[in-house]
């Protein structure tokens, strides 16, 4: 595969789902992998539509029209077709404009099916013993006390991956977001997280298992 960025085709790495999905997850996934496949061929769309998925960060479902085309789905349960965004709306919504920010510019694909979050942080350290900063950055995600303030601390850990080439799995990231909303679910995802970071010789199999 090949990703086209400004013009430029470079090589990149095929990207294999072997991982369960949920709802959600199976979405993003599926969108994520339709722009990165877009651009490997260089479908000018593609780079326009993440473009404006990036300008999506940061505001709400349905703030732009312009991309509710990657982030709603038939499958998301909405109730009343006046109400507000639905948690499958919002999780995919932060999860496809977040992929967006970290792909920018980036000639290898920054939505690698298996890397969970934690994974992902650890692998800013370069051996077993983890540096402050990134002991920091991890334990920052555990202060939120609401879906608004993680997802304010997910950009910043995004950002800190994309400036070392780290990729991320976003649909895995989607349901995590979905799983945050259910009784005691902030713990069980902090909970998976953690295990990713500090035991990082086992694969991740489901988003919270």
């Amino acid at each position: 595969m090949t990703l086209e960025n400004e013009g430029e085709t470079v090589a990149a790495e095929p990207i294999t789902a072997p991982h369960p999905r949920g709802r959600v997850g199976a979405v993003v996934d599926r969108q994520a992998m339709r722009l990165l496949t877009a651009a490997s061929k260089g479908a000018p769309w593609s780079i326009a539509a993440l473009a404006r998925l990036r300008r999506g960060a940061g505001k709400q479902p349905g703030e732009l029209l312009d991309i509710l085309e990657f982030t709603l789905d038939d499958d998301f349960f909405v109730g009343r077709s006046d109400a507000g965004a639905s948690i499958d709306e919002y999780a995919a919504h932060v999860a496809l404009t977040l992929f967006a920010l970290h792909q920018q510019s980036k000639s290898q694909p920054m939505h690698k099916s298996g890397v969970g979050l934690g994974s992902a942080l650890r692998r800013l350290a370069d051996g077993p013993d983890i540096p402050e900063p990134v002991q920091h950055r991890f334990r920052v995600l555990g202060t939120a006390d609401g879906v608004s303030e993680l997802v304010h601390h997910l950009r910043g850990a995004v950002a800190l991956l994309r400036a070392n080439d780290i990729a991320l799995d976003y649909g895995l990231l989607a349901d995590q977001l979905v799983a945050w909303h259910w009784t005691d679910g902030p713990n069980r995802v902090r909970l998976r997280w953690g295990r990713d970071f500090y035991r990082t010789d086992r694969p991740i199999t489901t988003a919270l298992s």
